[in-house]
């Protein structure tokens, strides 16, 4: 079993004992000597087996209950050095900015005086008590080596499980399907199982996050073609685009990403002040650059997009200054060109002269003249978006009407989310409240209440958040009446 797989199991608390280990295939029910040891030592570890694993580690090979014992070491660290550079480290050494000036210029000059130390600096007399010292006190190499020797404890043991490679396959398609985004953890996890392991046919990858590592996975392993099936709007081949070129897994803006590199290299001391060169060096990492092959595979995927071209360009707009610069750094245009690719074509000619429609450009054009009924019917068609501008809504057209309107889609929206509305209900409606916001990838910013919260009276606005409540409320009981 590969020590990647191992790791993922180590994780989830759990040892894979892979068939070819077995070499007793008796079933052996008496614990054999070697096995007891095995077990006593994992115990000062702080480790034991549930009673399938100790079963299966019982029919093992010795070399192999060592190599787990050696990979339950590393987990625990112990192989490392715990010998800690200064002896009686809690009592301060009395050394100073002096002392290593001093030293620094005895190393420059080559002075005679002093300690040579085995990793080559030379400490002056009178600066550094290395009697104090397990290792050199100028650059922090340990001369002294320990490794940490734990011992049997009272403490409950953590009990491990045995798991076979189906047990992975399961874990992979939890991962794949998780409604949230995964951690750092998970997502190593998911790489490693990934390089070993085809995505199962039958699952749904509901993050957009996810997906990116599984359309990487698919890349690495040159099976590109098969990745075009999990693009849904041309967004999802920017999103992976930038997850390549960036690292983030989410589309910040350029510019968000160099304001946020300047401001963490500036300084008020001049002489530490780093923001310019790290403004350039930011502005030239982002710089596009992108081989034949890749051009291809992009374009091959913007192309075979199943989605209507005018939905594509709609979906394009918000990050239209982004697309732009894709669109010459992966030469669309002259592929374009190419036997194959005509939807590709239709789609740039398009864009660029903006031969589409953005819904929500509709919906304020709507709002601006006040046309309630063409407004609501826009918002029916997207719920979400919907719930989103509810208070907005509210304030521009009055509470009655838009929470009549918003009651016939309520039920296509989760309980969660209406839920959420009651709680913010009370700070939107309040004129005198400040809403702090974190941009994605940016500083915190304040944004003032909404000005249109000075035309109703305190008691109007009241009765809108009363309002809010009861729709929550009703949501509540319609609930608890489908329970049987």
């Amino acid at each position: 079993m590969k020590k990647s797989l191992q790791k993922v199991a180590w994780r989830q608390g759990a040892v894979i004992i892979p068939n070819e280990w077995i070499v007793d295939k008796s079933g052996a029910t008496e614990l054999k000597e070697s096995s007891a040891i095995f077990v006593a030592n994992c115990a000062k570890l702080g480790f034991g087996f549930s009673e399938t694993l100790l079963q299966e580690i019982n029919c093992i090979s010795i070399p192999n209950k060592l190599e787990i014992l050696e990979q339950l070491k590393e987990l625990r660290g112990v192989n490392k050095n715990w010998t800690p550079l200064v002896k009686q480290w809690n009592i301060p050494t009395g050394e100073d900015i002096v002392d290593h000036l001093i030293t620094w210029f005895a190393n420059i000059i080559g002075s005679n005086k002093g300690i040579k130390l085995p990793c080559g600096h030379l400490i002056p007399e009178g600066t550094f008590p290395l009697e104090r010292y397990n290792g050199c006190p100028f650059c922090g190499t340990p001369f002294e080596f320990e490794a940490l020797e734990l011992k049997a404890s009272k403490n409950k043991l953590q009990i491990l499980k045995l798991w076979k490679e189906a047990d992975l396959k399961n874990y992979l398609k939890s991962l794949l399907e998780s409604p949230v985004t995964l951690d750092v953890s998970q997502a190593e996890s998911l790489k490693i199982l990934l390089a070993h392991y085809d995505v199962p046919e039958d699952t749904k990858i509901n993050i957009k996050e996810t997906l990116m590592l599984v359309i990487d996975a698919l890349v690495k392993n040159d099976k590109w073609r098969k990745a075009e099936n999990l693009f849904s709007t041309p967004n999802d081949i920017l999103r992976y685009l930038w997850y390549k070129h960036t690292g983030f897994l989410q589309i910040i803006e350029p510019k968000t990403i160099v304001s946020r590199k300047t401001n963490n290299a500036s300084h008020y001391n001049v002489a530490l002040d780093k923001s310019i060169q790290s403004r350039i060096k930011a502005v030239n990492d982002l710089k596009l650059k992108f081989d034949r092959a890749q051009c291809r595979m992009y374009a091959t995927w913007i192309n075979d997009l199943e989605m209507d071209v005018s939905k594509q360009c709609e979906n394009m707009h918000p990050k239209r200054s982004m697309w732009v610069r894709v669109i010459r750094a992966l030469r669309l245009a002259e592929y374009s060109k190419k036997s194959g690719f005509e939807k590709l074509a239709i789609l740039l000619d398009d864009f660029y002269n903006e031969n589409y429609e953005v819904w929500q450009a509709t919906v304020n054009k709507m709002k601006l003249k006040s046309d309630a009924e063409s407004t609501f019917k826009l918002l029916k068609q997207r719920p979400g978006l919907f719930a989103r501008s509810l208070f907005s809504s509210m304030l521009w057209f009055g509470p009655n009407v838009t929470l009549a309107h918003f009651k016939e889609i309520i039920s296509l929206l989760p309980k969660r989310l209406i839920f959420t509305l009651n709680m913010y209900a009370e700070n939107y409606f309040d004129p005198s409240n400040q809403r702090v916001v974190k941009p994605l990838g940016g500083n915190n910013k304040k944004i003032e209440a909404n000005k249109l919260l000075k035309l109703y009276s305190k008691e109007e606005l009241k009765a809108m958040q009363e309002s809010v409540r009861d729709l929550s409320l009703d949501v509540i009981k319609e609930g608890f009446k489908m329970v049987k």
